[in-house]
């Protein structure tokens, strides 16, 4: 049997470029999209009823001080790692923060990530999701078709929030759950959304891509398609898919076999209808 190799999507010194950039841009207070993505996960860590000893934080940037400063003191684990790649079998917690979407062996760091839990230790993941960019994307479509002929490959594929629930599923992770944060930023020039990409290491990796950048004319066309009407902002919306998963425990809720219900769903739909 012919074994064929898998799609190369990115070209990895290119990422490897842009995240060495987004380490020497680090400040004291985290990039945006860092930002409102620590402030939601300490939320969720502290939705879940328990402490959590031992952390890992996995991806090729460092955003652990930033997590800590949104967890209570009391909260905060006693041991949290930063690792770039997975690696050991003992955690009660696992985080990825906008990193999996660029990844060509999703599923290989996936079952990575579960093999370095505990039985019963959560995994909690961020992503950029599919709804990101899609302004940006029509414009680009439009200004690439209109001097080119065509488009070009230029913002790489995204994870969508049922694509998300699966990967969760596929790397034999419990009880998976996705879901999104949607919210709209209205920029005053495209150089600022660039540093936003830039901040936290993304940009145009495809392997695929055209390795000319984009004249001076045609960011002008971009920016006039992407303002409602001159001199205003140019909405940009964006999209957080969230993914939390457990690795197995005997203590974990099952799913009833089928047929074992005790009452029919259409007579459980009737008692909700009619107020019993």
């Amino acid at each position: 049997m012919v074994q064929t190799q898998p799609t190369r999507l990115f070209d990895e010194d290119a990422l490897a470029r842009f995240q060495a950039r987004a380490k020497a841009r680090l400040g004291s207070e985290p990039p945006f999209l860092i930002a409102r993505c620590v402030e939601d996960l300490a939320d969720r860590m502290q939705d879940v009823n328990r402490i959590f000893a031992r952390v890992a934080l996995v991806g090729p940037l460092d955003w652990r001080a930033a997590i800590n400063t949104n967890l209570p003191p009391s909260e905060r684990p006693e041991r949290f790692d930063h690792l770039e790649m997975p690696s050991g079998d003992d955690y009660d917690l696992v985080i990825s923060l906008l990193h999996i979407q660029s990844v060509d062996d999703v599923g290989g760091l996936m079952r990575g990530i579960r093999a370095m839990l505990k039985p019963d230790g959560l995994f909690i993941g961020a992503v950029i999701g599919g709804v990101s960019l899609t302004e940006l994307r029509g414009a680009l479509y439009a200004v690439d078709t209109e001097r080119l002929g065509s488009p070009s490959p230029r913002v790489h594929p995204m994870i969508e929030v049922r694509a998300a629930a699966q990967l969760l599923g596929h790397a034999g992770l419990a009880i998976p759950v996705s879901d999104s944060d949607r919210f709209t930023v209205r920029y005053r020039s495209l150089s600022t959304l660039l540093s936003d990409l830039r901040d936290v290491g993304l940009g145009n990796a495809l392997a695929s891509r055209a390795r000319k950048a984009l004249p001076r004319a045609a960011w002008r066309a971009l920016e006039e398609r992407l303002r409602p009407a001159p001199g205003e902002p140019m909405p940009i919306s964006w999209e957080i898919v969230w993914m939390t998963g457990w690795a197995p425990h005997e203590s974990q809720q099952k799913p009833l076999k089928p047929g074992s219900a005790k009452m029919p769903l259409n007579t459980a739909l009737r008692a909700v209808r009619d107020g019993d």
